[in-house]
This record gives structure tokens, C-alpha cells and sequence, in this order.
């Protein structure tokens, strides 16, 4: 048994800066696919090098974080311009008390996927923005979608952070391989990443991929350009993009035997 390992960029078409990094990721370090937001503002002109480059892509259903619907609004869950809501824990406390429009936001879903597929993208791999894909309410939607687009990966992810936030999350992760199992979708053995979301450099990759076991693990990253001035979360992207080609860490790769892979190749 091998230990292999998928390095996943999120984000490809929220904008120009983290789009063209996450390419240079891939092409010139150890990222192997990508998830595509795309209702972004950058996905119609970056399709074709998302396309050109060969990445293994997936979607990033996004539906928070003030960007816009592509289907129409989704009562409960925009604001007065008509955009997705910015705030988390108000996202949150919709989806789970049921205080939004659940036709809408399947509607919602199923376009975002669908201009995906529509835009020639094999897809690989579903998961979401903020994770929320693992909030029972979204949940059955999604899985609904993997079954009739045919996608058998989903994000499980995974949380060591002690306290009411990783403990809700690895709850709501196991809820969600119990009903992924019922229709025989896959997810990777481990995920790792989560406590290091968009502040990964090279001391945290020497860190996390010692730990590696066998099987297949999926390490959520964030590479790109400084895109400070759209997003306001803080994100380290030129020390993710720094650290994801990093000759040392290529090295280490290498020389730990250990297998860079994908979705679409497992």
C-alpha cells in the first residue's frame, strides 16, 4: 500500500490572482486538482486556461461570501443587492434552522454545475465554500447531484481542532460518509489542511506530510497572487504559492516515496 497524496487548490475562478496561481501551482509544484467557483468572477476568462492546462477539475459550489447567484436569488440566503450572504455564522444559522428557499438553492446547485460540465470540464470532485455542502439541509442536495451527474468524489472534510467548531465539523463529516456510502460515493481516506487554511508555507508542509499514512489523503490549499484587495480573509496566497513549488518540498516528496495523485486517477 502507497501513500498517496491529493493536493487540491480552491477556488480557481473566484478571481485573476488566485486562478493564474493555482495554475503556476500545478504546472511548476506538487498541486493535482483544483476546485472551480463558478460563479466567480473570473471563471468565463479563465476557463480556457483552467481547460488548456490539463488540471484535474472539480466544483467549488459556492453560495456564500457576497458572491452572486447564477440562477436567480435564493431567498433566505442573499442579501438586499441579491447576492450570497457574506457573513458565515449567519449562512449557518439559515441552512440549519430551514429559513431559506430549498427549491431555489437545488436550482442553484444544479446551474452551477451544469456550466461547469456545459463548459467542457470533466468533473471530478464536489465539495463547497466554507464546507457548507456538510450541513444536512445542502447535504442530500448534493448528494442527489453527484448521483445524476455522475461524480463519485466528495470533500469529507476533517477537523483536529479541539472544541465546538471541530467537533461539529468531524459530526457533520460522519453524517455525510453514512450517507455516502448508501450510494456508493467515495471519499479520501484522511484530509488535512483544515487548521492551516490559507496560511500553509514551507515549515507547515515539512510538518503535515511527515504525518502522512497509507491510503489517500486530500490537502486543501490556497495558492495564488496577493488578492487582499477583493477578499478580506487574511489569506497568506503567495506563501501557499511559495511553498507548493518549493524545490524542498518536491524533494521530500520524492524522497519519501510519497504519490502525487488526483481524483480523476483514482
Amino acid at each position: 500500500m502507497k501513500k498517496r497524496l491529493i493536493v487540491n487548490a480552491d477556488d480557481f475562478g473566484l478571481c485573476e490572482e488566485i486562478s493564474t496561481g493555482i495554475i503556476k501551482a500545478y504546472r511548476e509544484g506538487i498541486v493535482t486538482s483544483t476546485s472551480v467557483v463558478v460563479n466567480g468572477s473570473y471563471f468565463k476568462q479563465g476557463i480556457a486556461l483552467l481547460k488548456d492546462s490539463g488540471i484535474d477539475a472539480g466544483i467549488h459550489f459556492t453560495f456564500i461570501g457576497r458572491e452572486k447567484p447564477v440562477s436567480g436569488a435564493v431567498d433566505g440566503l442573499v442579501d438586499e443587492q441579491g447576492l450570497f450572504l457574506k457573513g458565515y455564522n449567519e449562512a449557518i444559522s439559515k441552512i440549519t434552522a430551514g429559513r431559506f428557499d430549498k427549491d431555489a438553492l437545488r436550482r442553484e446547485l444544479f446551474e452551477q454545475i451544469s456550466m461547469l460540465r456545459e463548459a467542457g470540464v470533466a468533473i471530478s470532485h464536489i465539495d463547497s465554500h466554507q464546507h457548507l455542502h456538510l450541513l444536512p439541509n445542502v447535504s442530500n442536495m448534493i448528494i442527489d447531484l453527484a448521483n445524476q451527474f455522475k461524480i463519485k468524489w466528495i470533500r469529507v472534510p476533517r477537523s483536529s481542532i479541539f472544541g465546538i467548531k471541530g467537533i461539529g465539523m468531524n459530526s457533520l463529516s460522519e453524517l455525510l460518509k453514512l450517507k455516502m456510502r448508501r450510494y456508493n460515493l467515495c471519499y479520501t481516506d484522511r484530509f488535512i489542511g483544515f487548521e492551516k487554511r490559507g496560511h500553509i508555507n514551507e515549515h507547515s508542509l515539512l510538518t503535515l506530510l511527515p504525518d502522512l499514512k497509507y491510503g489517500t489523503t486530500e490537502l486543501m490549499v490556497h495558492p495564488g497572487y496577493n488578492a487582499s484587495k477583493r477578499y478580506d480573509w487574511e489569506y497568506d496566497w503567495e506563501d501557499e504559492l511559495k511553498a507548493l513549488t518549493s524545490e524542498a518540498i518536491k524533494a521530500f516528496i520524492k524522497e519519501n516515496e510519497i504519490v502525487l495523485t488526483s481524483f480523476k486517477e483514482i
